[in-house]
């Protein structure tokens, strides 16, 4: 009987620590898709030509 509710006690803490993990691995993911979409709609804007650029221009240059 003890056996069994060590087992079970084992088997909580793991999956407590596996839901730890995936909250964690859950929040990068959403931080990153963050900023790949930032990172996109910032290289279209500059893709975009505004009132100041011609088609062919390209942009400031470093």
């Amino acid at each position: 009987m003890y056996w069994f509710l060590l087992f079970l006690a084992v088997v909580a803490v793991w999956l407590v620590v596996l839901a730890l993990l995936a909250k964690k691995v859950w929040g990068q993911t959403k931080a990153l898709t963050r900023e790949l979409v930032a990172a996109q709609s910032k290289l279209e804007a500059a893709q975009r030509p505004g009132p100041d650029r011609t088609p062919g221009s390209v942009g400031p240059r470093a």
